[in-house]
């Protein structure tokens, strides 16, 4: 029997500054598809532009209130950009918490959002 799951795969961030985070992954030219808000708190969803993985923001302060068990979880997420050096460059224009071009394990980086999340960019 198979799982009955459907896509697109939706990945949640629990963050301190929704508003930061927001312009920060529109800076870098992620696609906002939603702004919201719940129980007075904002919230937005964004896409990478393949549009297969959609990524949904929430104000820790809420998700503290409403399920506190996981407010402070992090997920690891790696995404895959065909021009990695030009992606690492508009990243590093917004942030300083950007490493370097790396070659191992694969030709990579990583980079921390404005709330301090680590994500991971492999070349395509």
């Amino acid at each position: 029997m198979r799982i009955m799951l459907t896509s697109p795969t939706a990945v949640m961030l629990y963050v301190d500054d929704v508003p930061a985070e927001r312009a920060f992954w529109e800076a870098i030219g992620a696609h906002i598809i939603a702004d919201d808000e719940l129980g007075g708190a904002p919230t937005f969803t964004f896409t990478p532009d393949d549009g297969g993985t959609h990524f949904t923001v929430y104000a820790k302060d809420f998700i503290r209130q409403v399920s506190p068990e996981v407010a402070d979880n992090v997920p690891s997420v790696l995404f895959t950009s065909n021009d990695l050096p030009a992606l690492h460059a508009r990243i590093s224009e917004q942030i300083d918490t950007v490493g370097d071009i790396v070659d191992q394990p694969f030709e990579n980086f990583n980079f921390a959002s404005p709330s301090g999340i680590y994500f991971a960019v492999r070349s395509a």
